[in-house]
Protein backbone atom coordinates (compact mmCIF):
# COMPACT_ATOMS: atom_id res chain seq x y z
CA UNK A 1 0.00 0.00 0.00
CA UNK A 2 1.43 4.01 -0.80
CA UNK A 3 0.46 6.90 -0.01
CA UNK A 4 -1.47 7.32 -2.99
CA UNK A 5 -3.93 4.85 -2.16
CA UNK A 6 -7.17 5.18 -0.41
CA UNK A 7 -7.84 3.53 2.89
CA UNK A 8 -9.84 0.60 2.56
CA UNK A 9 -13.39 1.55 3.93
CA UNK A 10 -14.95 -0.34 6.70
CA UNK A 11 -15.36 -1.75 9.35
CA UNK A 12 -14.72 -4.67 8.62
CA UNK A 13 -10.96 -4.61 7.96
CA UNK A 14 -8.85 -7.72 7.13
CA UNK A 15 -6.45 -8.97 9.46
CA UNK A 16 -3.58 -8.05 7.67
CA UNK A 17 -4.52 -4.15 7.50
CA UNK A 18 -4.86 -4.33 11.28
CA UNK A 19 -1.69 -6.33 11.90
CA UNK A 20 -0.03 -3.93 9.57
CA UNK A 21 -1.12 -0.85 11.36
CA UNK A 22 -0.02 -1.92 14.68
CA UNK A 23 3.70 -2.99 13.29
CA UNK A 24 3.48 0.55 12.49
CA UNK A 25 4.55 -0.13 8.72
CA UNK A 26 1.73 1.85 6.96
CA UNK A 27 2.67 4.99 5.51
CA UNK A 28 1.64 7.80 8.31
CA UNK A 29 -0.67 9.58 6.33
CA UNK A 30 -2.61 6.22 5.95
CA UNK A 31 -2.18 5.25 9.09
CA UNK A 32 -3.29 8.53 10.69
CA UNK A 33 -6.68 7.95 9.01
CA UNK A 34 -7.00 4.76 9.61
CA UNK A 35 -6.76 4.65 13.31
CA UNK A 36 -9.14 6.32 14.38
CA UNK A 37 -11.49 4.14 12.82
CA UNK A 38 -9.78 0.83 13.89
CA UNK A 39 -10.15 2.40 17.46
CA UNK A 40 -13.73 2.73 17.22
CA UNK A 41 -14.35 -0.55 15.96
CA UNK A 42 -14.81 -3.17 18.62
CA UNK A 43 -14.07 -6.08 17.06
CA UNK A 44 -10.65 -4.31 15.31
CA UNK A 45 -10.21 -3.48 19.17
CA UNK A 46 -10.11 -6.98 20.04
CA UNK A 47 -7.34 -7.75 17.16
CA UNK A 48 -5.11 -5.05 18.78
CA UNK A 49 -5.30 -7.03 21.72
CA UNK A 50 -4.42 -10.14 20.84
CA UNK A 51 -1.57 -9.02 18.84
CA UNK A 52 -0.29 -7.02 22.20
CA UNK A 53 -0.87 -10.04 23.85
CA UNK A 54 1.05 -12.39 21.32
CA UNK A 55 4.12 -9.57 21.69
CA UNK A 56 4.00 -9.91 25.49
CA UNK A 57 4.31 -13.96 25.12
CA UNK A 58 7.26 -13.59 22.66
CA UNK A 59 9.13 -10.96 24.51
CA UNK A 60 8.85 -13.18 27.89
CA UNK A 61 10.19 -15.86 26.17
CA UNK A 62 14.26 -16.91 27.79
CA UNK A 63 16.76 -16.20 25.56
CA UNK A 64 16.92 -19.03 22.53
CA UNK A 65 21.16 -19.70 22.31
CA UNK A 66 23.13 -20.20 19.43
CA UNK A 67 23.68 -23.98 18.35
CA UNK A 68 27.32 -25.10 19.16
CA UNK A 69 27.96 -26.10 15.60
CA UNK A 70 26.60 -22.87 14.07
CA UNK A 71 28.42 -21.06 16.49
CA UNK A 72 31.73 -22.79 15.42
CA UNK A 73 30.64 -22.34 11.69
CA UNK A 74 30.51 -18.37 12.20
CA UNK A 75 33.94 -18.62 14.41
CA UNK A 76 35.19 -20.41 11.24
CA UNK A 77 34.37 -17.66 9.00
CA UNK A 78 35.65 -14.93 11.20
CA UNK A 79 39.43 -16.91 11.39
CA UNK A 80 39.37 -17.23 7.93
CA UNK A 81 38.25 -13.42 6.90
CA UNK A 82 41.19 -12.15 10.17
CA UNK A 83 44.16 -14.79 8.47
CA UNK A 84 46.38 -12.36 6.70
CA UNK A 85 46.93 -12.74 3.14
CA UNK A 86 49.37 -14.72 1.75
CA UNK A 87 52.21 -12.54 0.75
CA UNK A 88 53.60 -12.16 -2.86
CA UNK A 89 56.93 -13.49 -3.31
CA UNK A 90 58.95 -13.25 -6.55
CA UNK A 91 59.58 -16.50 -8.89
CA UNK A 92 63.33 -15.61 -8.93
CA UNK A 93 63.47 -15.63 -4.82
CA UNK A 94 61.07 -18.82 -4.62
CA UNK A 95 63.38 -20.60 -6.60
CA UNK A 96 66.47 -19.29 -5.38
CA UNK A 97 64.95 -20.64 -1.47
CA UNK A 98 63.97 -23.90 -3.49
CA UNK A 99 67.66 -24.61 -5.16
CA UNK A 100 69.62 -23.93 -1.34
CA UNK A 101 66.93 -26.34 -0.15
CA UNK A 102 67.88 -28.63 -2.82
CA UNK A 103 71.92 -28.38 -2.07
CA UNK A 104 72.07 -26.92 -5.97
CA UNK A 105 72.94 -23.80 -7.44
CA UNK A 106 70.74 -22.56 -10.47
CA UNK A 107 73.34 -23.72 -12.89
CA UNK A 108 73.33 -27.05 -12.15
CA UNK A 109 69.47 -27.01 -12.02
CA UNK A 110 69.39 -26.03 -15.70
CA UNK A 111 72.09 -27.88 -17.11
CA UNK A 112 70.37 -30.58 -15.20
CA UNK A 113 67.15 -30.03 -16.86
CA UNK A 114 68.90 -29.71 -20.24
CA UNK A 115 70.05 -32.96 -19.87
CA UNK A 116 66.38 -34.82 -19.10
CA UNK A 117 64.98 -32.71 -21.92
CA UNK A 118 67.62 -34.60 -24.60
CA UNK A 119 67.48 -38.48 -22.81
CA UNK A 120 63.40 -37.47 -23.24
CA UNK A 121 63.62 -36.56 -26.47
CA UNK A 122 65.87 -39.66 -27.88
CA UNK A 123 64.45 -42.06 -25.76
CA UNK A 124 61.04 -42.94 -26.84
CA UNK A 125 58.38 -44.54 -24.55
CA UNK A 126 58.92 -47.75 -24.21
CA UNK A 127 62.60 -48.22 -25.47
CA UNK A 128 65.95 -49.23 -23.25
CA UNK A 129 65.60 -49.20 -20.10
CA UNK A 130 69.41 -48.01 -19.53
CA UNK A 131 68.65 -45.06 -21.23
CA UNK A 132 65.50 -43.90 -18.62
CA UNK A 133 66.83 -40.80 -16.28
CA UNK A 134 66.60 -41.28 -12.49
CA UNK A 135 63.70 -40.24 -10.96
CA UNK A 136 63.57 -36.88 -10.19
CA UNK A 137 63.92 -35.85 -6.50
CA UNK A 138 60.91 -34.64 -4.97
CA UNK A 139 60.17 -31.40 -4.14
CA UNK A 140 59.58 -30.79 0.10
CA UNK A 141 56.59 -31.04 1.06
CA UNK A 142 54.70 -27.84 2.96
CA UNK A 143 55.26 -30.23 6.02
CA UNK A 144 58.86 -30.56 5.72
CA UNK A 145 59.43 -26.72 4.90
CA UNK A 146 57.93 -25.99 8.05
CA UNK A 147 59.60 -28.09 10.09
CA UNK A 148 62.74 -26.86 8.63
CA UNK A 149 61.96 -23.58 10.15
CA UNK A 150 62.64 -23.11 14.21
CA UNK A 151 59.31 -23.18 15.84
CA UNK A 152 57.79 -19.67 17.17
CA UNK A 153 58.95 -18.83 20.25
CA UNK A 154 56.03 -17.45 22.96
CA UNK A 155 55.83 -16.37 26.20
CA UNK A 156 53.22 -17.76 29.01
CA UNK A 157 51.86 -14.42 29.20
CA UNK A 158 51.82 -13.69 26.13
CA UNK A 159 49.92 -15.99 23.73
CA UNK A 160 48.10 -13.90 22.32
CA UNK A 161 51.00 -12.62 20.31
CA UNK A 162 50.87 -15.93 18.60
CA UNK A 163 47.37 -15.87 17.71
CA UNK A 164 47.77 -14.45 13.98
CA UNK A 165 51.10 -16.73 13.19
CA UNK A 166 49.32 -19.99 14.34
CA UNK A 167 45.78 -19.11 13.04
CA UNK A 168 47.45 -19.28 9.04
CA UNK A 169 48.89 -22.06 9.85
CA UNK A 170 47.51 -26.41 9.53
CA UNK A 171 50.81 -28.21 11.10
CA UNK A 172 50.27 -30.43 14.23
CA UNK A 173 54.06 -31.06 14.43
CA UNK A 174 55.04 -33.91 16.85
CA UNK A 175 51.40 -34.34 17.45
CA UNK A 176 51.29 -35.57 13.67
CA UNK A 177 47.45 -36.18 13.46
CA UNK A 178 44.10 -35.20 14.20
CA UNK A 179 43.33 -38.21 16.17
CA UNK A 180 46.22 -37.48 18.26
CA UNK A 181 45.16 -33.87 19.22
CA UNK A 182 41.89 -34.81 19.74
CA UNK A 183 43.44 -37.47 22.30
CA UNK A 184 45.64 -34.84 23.75
CA UNK A 185 42.32 -32.27 24.47
CA UNK A 186 40.49 -35.31 25.56
CA UNK A 187 43.19 -35.26 28.47
CA UNK A 188 42.51 -31.70 29.63
CA UNK A 189 38.66 -32.04 29.37
CA UNK A 190 38.94 -29.54 26.16
CA UNK A 191 35.90 -30.91 23.50
CA UNK A 192 36.05 -29.66 20.01
CA UNK A 193 34.34 -30.51 16.78
CA UNK A 194 36.32 -31.10 13.89
CA UNK A 195 40.23 -29.57 12.91
CA UNK A 196 41.59 -26.79 14.89
CA UNK A 197 41.33 -23.52 13.46
CA UNK A 198 44.89 -22.99 13.34
CA UNK A 199 48.11 -25.32 15.04
CA UNK A 200 51.28 -25.47 14.65
CA UNK A 201 54.38 -25.79 16.73
CA UNK A 202 55.64 -23.81 18.70
CA UNK A 203 58.27 -23.42 21.26
CA UNK A 204 56.90 -22.23 24.91
CA UNK A 205 59.03 -20.51 27.61
CA UNK A 206 62.33 -23.07 25.71
CA UNK A 207 60.01 -25.77 25.97
CA UNK A 208 58.89 -27.53 22.74
CA UNK A 209 55.10 -27.46 22.43
CA UNK A 210 51.92 -27.64 20.02
CA UNK A 211 49.78 -25.00 20.14
CA UNK A 212 46.20 -25.15 18.49
CA UNK A 213 43.47 -22.90 18.40
CA UNK A 214 39.99 -23.82 18.84
CA UNK A 215 36.54 -21.89 18.61
CA UNK A 216 35.37 -20.89 21.84
CA UNK A 217 31.98 -18.80 20.94
CA UNK A 218 30.89 -15.74 18.73
CA UNK A 219 33.99 -13.85 18.25
CA UNK A 220 36.10 -15.63 20.93
CA UNK A 221 39.09 -18.05 20.48
CA UNK A 222 40.52 -20.79 22.83
CA UNK A 223 44.54 -20.80 22.58
CA UNK A 224 45.50 -24.44 23.72
CA UNK A 225 49.28 -25.36 24.34
CA UNK A 226 49.93 -28.81 24.54
CA UNK A 227 53.19 -30.68 25.47
CA UNK A 228 53.64 -33.65 23.07
CA UNK A 229 55.79 -35.79 25.28
CA UNK A 230 53.20 -36.14 27.81
CA UNK A 231 49.62 -34.94 26.25
CA UNK A 232 46.80 -38.06 25.84
CA UNK A 233 44.00 -39.01 27.21
CA UNK A 234 43.54 -39.10 30.63
CA UNK A 235 46.87 -37.23 30.97
CA UNK A 236 45.73 -33.55 31.94
CA UNK A 237 49.51 -32.64 32.47
CA UNK A 238 49.49 -32.46 29.09
CA UNK A 239 47.79 -29.27 28.78
CA UNK A 240 50.76 -26.84 29.21
CA UNK A 241 48.42 -23.68 28.85
CA UNK A 242 44.37 -23.09 28.31
CA UNK A 243 43.26 -19.70 27.45
CA UNK A 244 40.61 -18.30 25.79
CA UNK A 245 40.91 -14.51 23.83
CA UNK A 246 38.99 -12.32 21.80
CA UNK A 247 41.16 -10.50 19.06
CA UNK A 248 40.04 -7.12 18.64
Amino acid sequence: MTGMERVPMGPPWSVDLIADLHAGVLPPEVAAQLRPRVEADAEAQEILRALDATLADLESLPPIPMPDHVAARIDAALAAEARPAAPVVSLDDARKRRNRRLGLGGGVLVAAAAAFGIVFAVAPGGGDQANTPPAAQQTPTKNSDAAAQPPLSVKESELGAAFGEVLKAQNYGPLETPDRLAGCLQGGGITSAGKPLGISPISLEGKDAVMAILPAGLGQYRLVVLDPKTCGPDKPEGVLEDETIKPR
